[in-house]
């Protein structure tokens, strides 16, 4: 398969891709991890093989954004927030967004309106992270932020909502809150990790070694507390948010790799804490991988619009014509070729039958003169004689038409047979009309006469349908009715 998403996760000193391609025959993911810094050359080895032709960078920023805000409006339509939201957020915050400041939104639909999450970010900090991928031989044309990327998992995490999903590692603390819309709330707490690493008196929690000392990872949970203290805070402040409880809580990120951990945030929380996990990763791989996989989904569903890229307006990707050009100058030549050989062909083929018609219509003309002489100045036979077939065709659906209709006499005999000779009543109307269809208006004195007289055209076997009208009163205390019918 050509083409695709590649979601690139920077964390916790391991780079981790998750590589989305969707084909005729299916979507295809594919994992894969390195231990390595940015800019290191086995790193931009590693991405000079599974950056293939086609593929798409997509990462996302961990660390806390310099603004962090929420706005609604009271329309949906994605051209419209374009154009307002820095200006609302502006006059929300009283912060100024100046050309040193980037930001972007993602958009949330509502019933009412629409919600926008808006982070803004430093753009020196942004140029210095951008330009350790670039060094690593990453040039992504998309860049978000990471607790707003996990959206595109919305479907794939399993709880009831509201659903608060915790992302932590080494460095960062993120979370992702999920309603019956969808990811509604993002926050970012990277102190608490700073708490741990104080309480720990380390400036770096390598996660994966904690597990090889006991005494180290006995120490790591303690230590959790500080996360413990955020994610009650956090739950408190969404739950304000949305008016409704948090129902389920679930954890992900390079902190799982620590034995026990889901468990004891279980226990300090007094509410369960479950891994993450997602089919497609596997259970093991769920809680690495999920960041990386959802950077992938996210780029692949920005085309929508509303979703949240920092490079928007300044990417422009570089050398992808030129592949393309390389990868498809043979295939193009020869679809061309055939292309021309099909033209071709085509061509002959008209030309051939333009020449068989002319000599068909010069054919008809000699027998068009034979059969009708006074036709023999005509200059399209064809159309001489489908005008001859048309009026022949006009008299026999009249022949038709006589043939199998109903003559006003034959009606007329057919309701005389079937009135009953004991009934009284008195008939002020009759009327014909075509296919054999009657209708009469009549006195009665009674509803009893009436119903025999529906009784007797219904038992009579000369009419397919016999319908009763409206019954009314008259003068002179009669009642007046309406029967219509279909002879057979």
């Amino acid at each position: 398969m050509l083409g695709g998403f590649i979601g690139v996760d920077f964390s916790g000193g391991k780079v981790r891709t998750v590589t989305v391609k969707r084909g005729l025959k299916g979507t295809e993911v594919r994992k894969a991890s390195l231990t390595g810094e940015l800019g290191s050359g086995d790193t931009s080895a590693f991405f000079k093989n599974e950056i293939s032709l086609g593929i798409r960078a997509v990462t996302g920023i961990s660390s806390s954004p310099l603004l962090l805000r929420v706005l609604k409006f009271p329309f949906s339509d994605s051209k419209k927030i374009r154009g307002v939201y820095r200006f609302e957020l502006e006059n929300s915050t009283g912060f100024t967004l100046g050309e040193d400041v980037l930001s972007d939104y993602h958009e949330v639909k509502g019933p009412e309106g629409a919600e926008v999450i808006v982070p803004a970010f430093e753009k020196e900090m942004f140029e210095g992270y951008l330009g350790s991928l670039r060094e690593s031989g990453v040039d992504p044309d998309q860049v978000t932020f990471t607790p707003v990327a996990f959206s595109s998992l919305g479907e794939l995490i399993e709880g009831p909502r509201p659903l608060l999903l915790i992302d932590a590692d080494q460095d960062h603390l993120n979370f992702s809150f999920f309603d019956e819309r969808g990811l509604s709330r993002v926050r970012n707490c990277d102190d608490a990790v700073e708490r741990v690493k104080k309480a720990l008196a380390t400036d770096t929690l390598d996660l994966q070694q904690i597990n090889g000392d006991e005494g180290k990872r006995k120490a790591f949970l303690e230590s959790c507390r500080f996360i413990t203290e955020e994610i009650r805070n956090t739950i408190r402040y969404f739950e304000g948010e949305a008016g409704e409880e948090v129902k389920s809580l679930v954890l992900t990120g390079g902190i799982c790799e620590v034995d026990g951990v889901a468990k004891e945030l279980t226990e300090q929380l007094g509410r369960e804490v479950k891994r993450i996990f997602i089919e497609q990763l596997g259970h093991n791989d769920s809680p690495l991988f999920a960041r990386a996989y959802a950077l992938a989904l996210y780029g692949s569903s920005s085309g929508r619009g509303g979703r949240l890229n920092l490079r928007k307006d300044g990417y422009r990707p570089r050398g992808m014509a030129r592949d393309f050009l390389k990868e498809f100058r043979v295939p193009v030549a020869l679809c061309a070729a055939l292309l021309l050989v099909v033209v071709f062909g085509r061509v002959t083929e008209v030309v051939s039958a333009r020449s068989k018609m002319s000599s068909i219509r010069s054919e008809m003309e000699m027998d068009l003169r034979k059969e009708f002489p006074e036709a023999a100045g005509t200059q399209d036979p064809v159309a001489f004689y489908k005008g001859k077939l048309e009026v022949i065709n006009r008299k026999l659906n009249i022949l038709k038409q006589v043939r199998g209709a109903h003559s006003p006499l034959e009606v007329l005999t057919a309701v005389s047979a079937a009135i009953p000779r004991d009934a009284s009543f008195s008939v002020d109307e009759i009327r014909i009309e075509d296919g054999g269809k009657a209708k009469i208006w009549g006195r009665s004195d009674s509803y009893e006469e009436i119903a025999s007289i529906e009784k007797a055209f219904l038992e009579s076997g000369s009419f397919t349908q016999v319908k009763m009208g409206q019954v009314g009163k008259a003068v002179n205390n009669s009642l007046k009715f309406e029967i219509s019918m279909v002879v057979r």
